[in-house]
């Protein structure tokens, strides 16, 4: 009986560190987020417009045009006001983040720029590699990743491989491609099973089907 109760004492410990290691991570979270939304805010009015983005994305080196750019906001402005506040900005990146694991098609694009500002850590307009790749495994596989990143920094010097945005978003590029091309019955990072069809590279991710095209 004293050994019976001591095992569930254990247990119900171990339940009570893991909830607040989870706690912890979720206010982390949360706390970077709202930095990189602070990092876009650049007149800290509370919102994000186009004019915003653009400034971000040419410190990133990253062309865009602001047409492109209002249609990045569009895609996710949910009251149309042609901004995103702090509230928007934290439910599209909890959002999509689930649907990016789930293998949906919600519009990514600002996603994209959000989750880089995140790691970003020393605001220097790169992200570390390893981390990098620490991030992609998950949505598109190990195996696939690996294989873009020796691609993309072949000859490149080791102290040299930090991941630019244009670099983050072109890997992510050529892994939906590599997934597109690939046999009928995939089965994505999430288990789900996704059958060939026509135009697969769009479906897997719409907001990048302009990349595909030359």
């Amino acid at each position: 009986m004293a050994d019976r109760a001591a095992k569930l004492a254990a247990q119900e410990e171990k339940a009570r560190r893991e909830k607040e290691r989870q706690e912890f991570m979720a206010a982390q979270e949360l706390e970077t987020l709202r930095r990189a939304f602070k990092r876009l805010d650049k007149n800290g009015d509370k919102a994000i417009d186009v004019d915003e983005l653009l400034a971000e994305l040419e410190f990133l080196g990253h062309s865009l045009k602001p047409s492109e750019a209002a249609l990045t906001i569009w895609e996710v402005d949910d009251d149309a006001d042609g901004v995103i506040n702090w509230d928007e900005f934290r439910q599209i990146f909890f959002r999509i983040r689930d649907d990016c694991q789930a293998g949906g098609c919600e519009p990514r694009k600002l996603f994209y720029v959000i989750e880089f500002l995140m790691n970003d850590k020393n605001l220097s307009g790169s992200m570390d590699l390893d981390e990098c790749c620490t991030l992609l495994y998950g949505r598109y596989g190990k195996a696939v990743i690996d294989e873009i990143v020796t691609e993309v920094f072949a000859g490149v010097a080791p102290d040299q491989k930090s991941v630019s945005f244009s670099t983050f978003v072109n890997i992510q590029k050529k892994a939906a491609k590599k997934i597109s091309d690939s046999s009928s019955g995939l089965v994505l990072s999430s288990g789900r099973m996704l059958p060939q069809v026509k135009d697969l590279k769009d479906r897997l991710d719409p907001t990048l089907a302009h990349l595909f095209h030359n």
